[in-house]
Formats: structure tokens, sequence, C-alpha cells
């Protein structure tokens, strides 16, 4: 049943039904007007046009959700509000008021934490926005790539499965999920990796690292040769082979890799671009890639 008010064509045709006799009666008194309420009615049909149009715009809304640093019992940095009821056909807003790079990368699982395909959009710079409309009920998980390890969030899209949002607030209660033990454990498991993976280029002047997508249980993107060895006075240059964004940036603890940033933070956003930097001081210095801090780091040995 429509509730809205009828059109004027609608009250003009119910008219002339009831007063049909009469009309025939008048014809030729009426005759020269018509015309005129001819396009009286095209007129009233456009407007009721304009005035669908702007109902639907009124019943969309916008949600807007911002990133910002963690407070005190919370991670790094957070999406604020984690989760965030929505409706279909409304837009989701994400806004960067950190001014640190950020993304908003769909995923299926907040668990697994691997793109879907839904969107995937950068957030670099304080002020950046990223707009997506709700169209399907459900649950649409998200995360961040350089802080994927606790920088997630969800949307609840019209009607979802309590079971489903039940896990899915869990899982942000604690986004690293990771028991202490065990957490350990991957630790040390991973410090020996390290040590296996080095490769020595000592005696090169210049050693080049590149971007590539990973080949087969290999991550996604990966620096290559990812862990060298090489003399004080080299110069290390990393070159995008692959077209895809990616930064270098320094950390002074391979398993922190979020901010960082201290000796270096370069941008190699497009295939060709290229940053060099020289190796100078005796030492250790990891690094990743900011959007995909999760899998993409390294490390330079220097003897």
């Amino acid at each position: 049943m429509d509730d809205r008010a009828p059109s004027r064509r609608r009250v003009l045709v119910g008219a002339a039904s009831a007063g049909a006799v009469g009309l025939v009666a008048l014809a030729g008194c009426v005759g020269d007007e018509e015309e005129a309420d001819d396009v009286d009615d095209e007129d009233a049909d456009d407007t009721d046009t304009d005035d669908d149009a702007d109902t639907a715009d009124d019943d969309a809304d916008v949600v807007e959700i911002e990133t910002r640093e963690g407070e005190e019992g919370e991670p790094d940095f957070v999406f604020d509000p984690v989760i965030a009821d929505v409706e279909p056909g409304d837009t989701v807003r994400w806004i960067n008021t950190d001014g640190v790079f950020h993304t908003v990368t769909s995923t299926d699982s907040l668990e697994a934490r691997t793109e879907s395909g839904e969107f995937n959009e950068e957030l670099s710079a304080e002020g950046d926005t990223v707009e997506w409309t709700a169209e399907e009920e459900g649950l649409q998980h998200y995360y961040c790539e350089p802080h994927v390890g606790f920088m997630i969030g969800t949307l609840a899209v019209g009607d979802v499965d309590d079971a489903e949002f039940e896990d899915a607030e869990e899982i942000h209660e604690d986004p690293e999920g990771v028991d202490e033990d065990e957490d350990d454990e991957d630790v040390d498991d991973e410090d020996e990796d390290l040590e296996e993976e080095f490769v020595d280029m000592t005696g090169e002047d210049v050693v080049t690292v590149e971007t590539r997508q990973g080949e087969d249980d290999e991550p996604d993107f990966v620096f290559d040769p990812a862990f060298v060895t090489v003399d004080a006075g080299t110069t290390i240059e990393w070159v995008n082979t692959d077209g895809v964004f990616h930064t270098v940036t320094s950390t002074d603890d391979i398993e922190v890799r979020s901010g960082g940033g201290d000796e270096f933070d370069a941008t190699i956003s497009n295939e060709g671009a290229t940053f060099e930097w020289e190796a100078d001081e005796p030492g250790t210095q990891p690094y990743y890639c900011s959007p995909h801090a999760g899998f993409m780091y390294g490390a330079i040995e220097i003897e």
C-alpha cells in the first residue's frame, strides 16, 4: 500500500470517472483547457519523481569510523567504533585521524585475516577517507594490513547471525589471540629461521633487494633476498619489481612491525621505484613493509 499522497494525475482521473457524463456534456466548453491540463499533469509527474528520489536519499545514512591511537588497555591503533551497525544501502566512511598509514582491507575471517577482495583501500595520511556502500545483510569484517595483528573491525549489516556475531565479539576482545607461551615458542622458532635465511653478500659495494610476489608456500609478497649480511659502508638498494605499493620501514625489533621508521621510512609505490640506504654502523637493522607488515619483512646484518 502506498502511503504517499496521490499525485495530481490520480486526483484528476478520479474526478473524471465520477463525473464522466457531465464531462461529455461539457466537452465543447473544456476542449480549450485540455492542453493546459495535460501540461499541469506532466509537471505533477515530474514533481512526484523528484520526491521519490529525495525520499530514497533520505533513507540512506553515512556511518563514520575513525582510525586513532589506542588508549589504556587498547592495542596501539584501533578502528573506532570497532563494531558498527549499518543497514543495506548505508555508506560507511573511514577517516584517518591519527596520521599513520593504514589500510581498510576486507576479509571473510577475523582469524585468518586474508584479503577477500570486497575492498582494499589506503588511508595514508590524516584526513584521508575511504567509503564503501553496504549492499547485503550479514557480517563484513576488515583489518589494517600494516597492523594486521591487532587492528580489526566488523560491520553488522542488517540482520546478522547471533552466533557469528558473538564469535566476532570474542575475537575483538582479544584481537591478537595468542597465548604467551605459544608466542614465546614462535619467536624462538623464527629466530632460528632468520639465522638460516641470511645470505652472505659481503664484498659487494651495492646490494639489491627486490620486492616481488610470493611463490609456492611463500607469503603474498616478499623482499628478495630478505635477510642479507653485508660489509659496513655497503649501499642497500630496494627495488619495486611487482608494481604493488610497498614501504621500506626500519624497526628496532623484528617482532614489532608497527610505528618504527627512526632509521628510514621510504615509499616504493610503483614498479621501478627505488630506495637506497648506506649500511654504516655494524649490527643488525630489521625492516618491514607497512602495508604488508604481517608477513613482509627482512634484516640487514652489517659486519
